[in-house]
């Protein structure tokens, strides 16, 4: 079953197709019509936003719904497999689309592109999400008399969803884990009990105030473990108080009403790993003070995903490469090597440049440095053989320089791949000059 969300409105123009890219004598005034033309004519189409499914758990002994959000790259065609770093999320129905909305909106610029699990928390969140049992919570013993089966569903995730995940989808090994409220304690809780079961983690704030905060015990012991090497945890709090009262964070962990324990045992925590000596753990903390329990997740989300990918976004050194016309084919394509050899290194697995990237840079270069263009689309062809618009652009980089026997060639090559009314046109007008 997908998850599917009806636009009523106008659509927002998403992406440029790739052929539009290349019709640059379009005005401006000109791009935004055809943009709002296009917009109303899908406004009736579906979009689809991953898709749901269940399976049985042994541990739990029941089913658990999932969803599932896999990037449209997974598609291309390509002669090396697309893999892809996963993000689970508890409170999956809740928080997915959420998550999806973040990372779509964020890569493959600042981020990878991912696959997003959503993990459903319907029905027992206290059982599921507590790390340990207690007797009694904020005066009261009945909602907590299930509690303490946290690590029982870590065992779950561990065992079960994610050598499935692995066997259904093209993962890397490259895993981060999401979780609010009493999702990031378990969120805190598998980071200090097994770390080497995801690379990153984030804890929207946590309810760290659990079993007398257990977990600032037993982090201050932990930190200086060599497990948390190449690990990151980024941690938001939020102020729990009305917007128009208290928000100074020096005031707040004063406090000692009930309001804010939520916030002090945050706090305690954070000043525990920030003023560890010998850790390796790459932390960072945020105290929101415009955001109440109910608000921080989508910031907390986008937050934390530029935090644990700090890399990933190119650097200004490699545009002031691009960028200089005095820089050379073979630099340039030196320049990108670099880049990719980095995010292979960071990511644990073999990272390629896009192609929409390496074909629009190409197109951006074909009128006035044509050996930086032509340098970029043999690479988008090297990296992507399968596909037909990296051989149409390199047709039409050959039409730009009055070679028009390989322009042909190339085209007929696209056209061989894609078998389109498009290529076929193309090469027949081609043909024709």
């Amino acid at each position: 079953m997908e998850l599917k969300i009806r636009i009523r409105e106008i659509n927002f123009f998403i992406t440029i197709n790739t052929q539009l890219m290349k019709l640059k004598s379009l005005s401006l005034f000109t791009l935004i019509v055809l943009c709002y033309t296009v917009s109303i004519a899908q406004s009736k189409q579906l979009i689809n936003i991953g898709q749901s499914n269940t399976i049985y758990s042994k541990i739990l002994k029941e089913e658990r719904t999932i969803w599932v959000q896999v990037p449209e790259s997974v598609n291309a065609k390509t002669n090396h497999p697309n893999k892809y770093p996963v993000v689970y999320v508890l409170d999956g129905g809740v928080h997915f689309l959420s998550v999806c909305s973040v990372i779509n909106q964020l890569s493959p610029s600042s981020v990878p592109e991912m696959i997003v699990v959503g993990i459903g928390n319907s029905e027992n969140r206290t059982r599921d999400l507590s790390p340990t049992k207690v007797k009694e919570a904020r005066g009261s013993s009945e909602w907590v008399k299930d509690s303490g089966g946290g690590e029982r569903f870590t065992d779950f995730i561990a065992q079960e969803l994610i050598p499935y995940i692995d066997n259904t989808y093209p993962t890397a090994n490259n895993k981060t884990f999401i979780g609010h409220s009493f999702g990031g304690l378990l969120v805190v809780n598998t980071l200090i009990n097994r770390p080497e079961l995801f690379n990153n983690y984030i804890a929207i704030d946590p309810s760290l105030w659990w079993d007398n905060e257990v977990l600032t015990g037993k982090i201050a012991d932990r930190l200086p473990s060599e497990k948390y090497k190449n690990k990151s945890l980024f941690l938001s709090m939020a102020n729990p108080l009305p917007q128009d009262t208290e928000k100074d964070i020096n005031v707040l962990i004063k406090d000692n009403s009930m309001s804010t324990e939520g916030l002090r045992a945050i706090h305690r925590f954070s000043k525990t790993v920030s003023e560890a000596t010998n850790s390796s753990l790459d932390f960072n903390y945020k105290y929101y003070e415009n955001e109440d329990h109910g608000t921080i997740p989508l910031i907390s989300i986008y937050d934390g995903m530029r935090f644990l990918f700090p890399w990933y976004k190119m650097s200004g050194k490699l545009v002031d490469i691009i960028k200089n016309p005095n820089t050379t084919a073979e630099k340039l394509k030196n320049a990108f090597n670099t880049r990719f050899d980095m995010l292979s290194n960071n990511l644990g697995y073999q990272v390629y440049p896009e192609e929409e990237m390496l074909n629009n840079l190409g197109y951006m270069f074909m009128s006035n440095s044509p050996k930086k263009s032509f340098g970029l689309l043999e690479m988008a062809i090297k990296y992507y053989p399968k596909n037909a618009n990296g051989y149409d652009s390199m047709s039409d980089y050959y039409v730009s320089q009055n070679d028009f026997q390989n322009a042909i060639l190339y085209s007929e090559k696209a056209l061989a791949i894609s078998g389109s009314d498009y290529h076929k046109n193309k090469l027949q007008k081609l043909k024709n000059k």
